[in-house]
C-alpha cells in the first residue's frame, strides 16, 4: 500500500500545541537522527512528527504520525527506534490529500501491534486538521523540495485517425459509468476518513475515562485514609474518656474512705461536748462537700470538653462518609452519563460494540451495557450465562487450565489434566475439575455421608 515510487521525496513535519512547528527534508531529520544537529527547542520533551512521502504534483502519498523523544541537550534519546518507513510501506488507506487514498499509520491504524503507543491520532477537528494544515505546506513547497526533469518523450511520427466515433448514447453511458465510478470512490474515501476520525475520538475519550477513573480513585483513596484517621482519632478519644471514667471512680472510692476515717474519728473521740462533736461534723461534713464538689466539678469539666471532642469527631466522620458516598455516586453517574453520551450515538449511527467473552463467545453490547462490562467483565458475563461470578469464575479457571484441583493431607494440588468443559452451564465444581481418582473418592465420600 505505501511503497515509494521512484519520482516521490520524503520530509518530516513537527507538530507543536496542534501546530506546524518544524519542516525539515529527510537528509536533514537523518542528520538529526545521526546526531549531528539538535533541535534545543525541543530539548527534554517528546515531540510530534509526521513522516511523508511525496509526488512530483506537491501531493502527500504517505503519513506516519509518530513520537520523537528528546535529550536535555536536544538530541534524540539513543533508546529511541521508531521505523517509519517500515510502517509506511505496512499502512493502510486513509483519506484523499489529492492524489487518491495515502497510506496512513497512526495510532488508531497501525500496521504493527508493538508499535502503537510509538504513534499518535492525527486532530481532524475544523480549524486543527492535521491532514489540511501539512496538504497547505506541502503544496506552498515551503520545504523547497526540487524535483527531477522528466526526460521528454519522443513525438510520434504521426497521428492516427479514429477507425469511427462513438455513437451519442455509447458516450453518455461511458460518462454515466464514469460518473458513478467516481461517486463511489468519493464515497468511500468519506467513508474512510469517517472511520478514521470515529476511532481517533473514541481514542481521545478512552483517555479521558481512564483520566476520570484515576482521579476518582485517588480521591476515594485520600478520603479513605481521612476516613481512617477520624476512626483513630475517635478511639483514642473513646480511650481516654475510659481512663477519665476510672480516675473518677478512683476519687470517690479515696472520698468514700475519708469520709469513713474522720467518721471513725469521730466516734472514737470520746468528746463529751456535744457541741465539738457538732463543730466537728459540719467541718467534715464542709470538707468533705466542698472537695467532692471541686473533684466533681474538674471531672464533669474535663468529661464535656471530651464529650464535645467526641460529638465534634463523629459529626466529622458522618460528613466524610457521605462525601465518599456522594463520591462514589457521582463515579457511577459519570461512567454511566460516559456510556450513554458517548456510545450511544455511535450506536444509533450503525456502530455495534462487539466483545470476545469465553464462554459466550462474540457477543454484542448495549450502550448502556459497557459501563456495567467495563466495571465488572467477569460478573457481566456470567449474567449472561445465567450463573454466580463464583461459579464462573470457577469455569473460567478451568478453562484456561484444565487439571484436578483436588488437595492432599499436605495441600498439595493433584494437577492430572482433566477434560476441558466447554460450556460454562456444563461445569460442576468438584466433579469438572476432578481427575477419575479423585472424582470417584468423592463418589464414596458423599455415599458414605448419606
Amino acid at each position: 500500500m505505501g511503497s515509494k515510487s521512484d519520482t516521490d521525496l520524503e520530509a518530516v513535519i513537527v507538530f507543536a500545541d496542534g501546530r506546524i512547528d518544524r519542516q525539515l527534508q529527510y537528509p536533514e531529520f537523518e542528520a538529526v537522527m545521526d546526531g549531528f544537529v539538535p533541535m534545543q527547542e525541543f530539548s527534554g520533551c517528546r515531540a510530534q512528527a509526521v513522516y511523508v512521502r511525496i509526488n512530483s504534483s506537491f501531493r502527500i502519498t504517505t503519513c506516519v504520525f509518530f513520537y520523537v523523544d528528546f535529550d536535555p541537550k536536544g538530541m534524540i534519546v539513543k533508546r529511541w527506534n521508531v521505523p517509519f518507513q517500515q510502517l509506511a510501506e505496512a499502512a493502510s488507506r486513509g483519506p484523499d490529500l489529492g492524489a487518491g487514498p495515502i497510506a496512513l499509520a497512526c495510532y488508531s491504524q497501525c500496521p504493527v501491534a508493538w508499535q502503537k503507543n510509538n504513534l499518535w491520532d492525527p486532530i481532524m477537528e475544523p480549524g486543527r486538521n492535521s491532514f489540511v494544515l501539512m496538504k497547505k505546506a506541502v503544496a506552498s513547497n515551503t520545504l523547497g523540495l526540487i524535483f527531477p526533469e522528466p526526460d521528454p518523450e519522443p513525438e510520434e511520427s504521426g497521428v492516427g485517425g479514429m477507425a469511427s466515433e462513438l455513437a451519442a448514447s455509447e458516450l453518455k453511458a461511458a460518462l454515466e459509468r464514469e460518473y458513478a465510478q467516481a461517486m463511489r470512490t468519493r464515497l468511500a474515501h468519506t467513508l474512510k476518513e469517517q472511520r478514521l476520525h470515529i476511532n481517533t475520538v473514541r481514542s481521545r475519550m478512552n483517555l479521558k475515562l481512564d483520566e476520570l477513573k484515576r482521579d476518582h480513585q485517588e480521591r476515594l483513596g485520600e478520603y479513605q485514609q481521612a476516613l481512617e484517621a477520624q476512626a483513630q482519632s475517635l478511639a483514642s478519644a473513646q480511650a481516654e474518656n475510659a481512663e477519665l471514667q476510672q480516675q473518677l471512680a478512683m476519687q470517690e472510692s479515696r472520698l468514700n474512705g475519708l469520709r469513713e476515717y474522720y467518721q471513725h474519728k469521730l466516734n472514737s473521740a470520746q468528746l463529751d461536748e456535744a457541741t465539738q462533736v457538732r463543730e466537728l461534723e459540719a467541718e467534715f461534713d464542709g470538707r468533705l462537700e466542698a472537695a467532692l464538689a471541686e473533684a466533681r466539678e474538674e471531672l464533669q469539666e474535663r468529661l464535656d470538653m471530651r464529650e464535645v471532642e467526641l460529638y465534634y469527631r463523629q459529626q466529622q466522620e458522618a460528613a466524610v462518609r457521605e462525601e465518599l458516598e456522594l463520591l462514589r455516586t457521582e463515579h457511577e453517574s459519570l461512567l454511566e452519563q460516559g456510556a450513554t453520551q458517548i456510545l450511544t450515538p455511535l450506536q444509533k449511527a450503525g456502530i455495534n460494540f462487539v466483545v470476545f467473552a469465553p464462554g459466550v463467545g462474540q457477543t454484542t453490547l448495549p450502550a448502556a451495557g459497557v459501563a456495567d462490562y467495563i466495571a465488572n467483565p467477569d460478573a457481566y458475563v456470567a449474567q449472561l450465562c445465567g450463573l454466580s461470578e463464583p461459579h464462573y469464575r470457577l469455569w473460567l479457571d478451568h478453562s484456561k487450565s484444565p487439571y484436578c484441583t483436588a488437595t492432599d493431607a499436605e495441600g498439595e494440588e493433584c494437577g492430572v489434566g482433566v477434560p476441558r468443559v466447554l460450556q460454562p452451564s456444563d461445569f460442576h465444581d468438584g466433579e469438572s475439575n476432578r481427575c477419575a481418582e479423585h472424582r470417584s473418592i468423592s463418589t464414596s465420600l458423599a455415599l458414605q455421608r448419606g
